[in-house]
């Protein structure tokens, strides 16, 4: 593994000799502009904080398996061949307009955060093989049903998904996610969505195989939804950071759950937790990183 960190004079990077490289980490390399090298053994690559790297030309990368690029602010273009790609991570790239992911067939985790203007995610429709989704804080790219969409194959295989969009719950495709486990909600304020509508309650029946849901940072949510207790896969139900929500009762619970953690809630819901918690030994209730019981 090489690490290169901290050279803010760094202007341009030369690796051409190093063809057997596996792993490469840059960080706060400033004026950082090119990335030049033939990396045809590279596995792993993260770049973090090189606020001057415009563009990623990585057709060399054939083998890479991991890529991170994080808060590289100037950044216009990512390209390669990704065939081998299993791990994409991206955040904090507010001039990137579009990715394309024809190559990336092997692809099974995708995250994306705090894209501004990313508007366009080329050719989802080859990613069969797609586990887990995580696209927070990108305002412009399309809705996640015109995404997951592109081919119902895609949805079949998802196991994890993050979002900060009540409505995706609205869409025809919900019933295509037999296999999801876990689903996020993290910071759904658009609109002001107080609670699920009778149309997303429907839709959150349809994910029979949900183990894991969470609610987190959703400041304007009042109420959990309220077939919380038909979902009977369900063996943890997490609460972080939303202050509206005051009300849970022992009926609200699936029998199947395991775990409940409560995170910066509202006094009144802390409360009901840690009278829950003295009544009955399942769920696991933590309150703040602390178990009652």
């Amino acid at each position: 593994m090489t690490v290169i960190d901290g050279s803010p004079s760094l202007e341009i990077l030369q690796l051409c000799f190093c063809t057997a490289l596996e792993e490469l980490i840059i960080g706060d390399c400033e004026s950082l502009a090119a990335l030049e090298g033939n990396f045809t053994c590279l596995r792993k690559l993260v770049l973090g904080y090189n606020s001057g790297l415009e563009s990623l030309q990585l057709y060399s990368c054939t083998a890479l398996e991991e890529l991170t690029v994080e808060n590289c602010g100037a950044l216009t273009a990512l390209e390669g061949k990704f065939t081998s790609l299993r791990k994409l991570d991206l955040s904090g790239s507010p001039r990137l307009k579009s990715l394309r992911l024809s190559f990336c067939t092997a692809l099974e985790h995708l995250e994306i955060y705090d894209c501004d203007v990313l508007d366009t995610l080329e050719d989802m429709r080859s990613l069969r093989g797609l586990r887990y989704v995580d696209v927070l804080d990108c305002p412009r790219l399309p809705l996640l049903e015109r995404l997951l969409s592109q081919g119902y194959d895609l949805c079949a295989g998802l196991e994890w998904l993050d979002t900060d969009d009540f409505s995706f719950l609205t869409t025809s495709f919900c019933q295509y996610l037999t296999s999801l486990q876990r689903l996020a909600f993290h910071g759904c304020n658009t609109g002001e969505v107080r609670r699920l509508t009778d149309e997303q309650e429907r839709a959150l029946q349809l994910l029979t195989s949900l183990q894991e849901l969470r609610f987190g940072g959703c400041e304007d949510l009042e109420d959990l939804p309220v077939g919380l207790h038909r979902l009977y896969s369900l063996k943890k139900l997490e609460i972080a950071y939303c202050q509206r929500i005051s009300s849970l009762s022992e009926k609200d619970l699936p029998p199947s759950l395991e775990e409940l953690e409560i995170w910066s809630c509202s006094e009144e819901l802390t409360d009901v937790c840690r009278v829950l918690a003295t009544r009955r030994s399942k769920p696991k209730i933590q309150i703040d990183w602390e178990y009652l019981n």
